[in-house]
């Protein structure tokens, strides 16, 4: 029987200020894949595309999520933000995101 973190980790919206808990494994887990989806593409992508890299990463590790992916990729993006390993922008009328330089 697996056992259960009790680590959490803290998130910030940068938009908001909001803050909200999540479990360290699961944050671990959308961190990566998010920087890997990021840092795989040439250019700037939109959320909808990040979201498609997430799921895409976890079939190539056969990673079984059973929350919600959109939720979880939203938070942890949002707080890549706050800390500065990710940035946002508007172009052309869509918000991409890429890694800072």
């Amino acid at each position: 029987m697996p056992t259960k973190s009790l680590e959490k980790v803290e998130c910030l919206n940068p938009n908001t200020g909001r803050k909200m808990n999540v479990d360290a494994a699961t944050y671990d887990l959308f961190n990566k894949a998010i920087y890997h989806t990021l840092k795989k593409e040439k250019q700037a992508i939109s959320y909808t595309n990040i979201v498609k890299g997430v799921k895409k990463c976890f079939k190539e590790q056969k990673t079984i999520f059973r929350g919600s992916i959109e939720w979880y990729a939203v938070t942890v993006k949002h707080d890549m933000e706050a800390s500065g390993v990710i940035e946002s922008f508007t172009e052309k009328g869509k918000k991409l995101h890429r890694l800072k330089t």
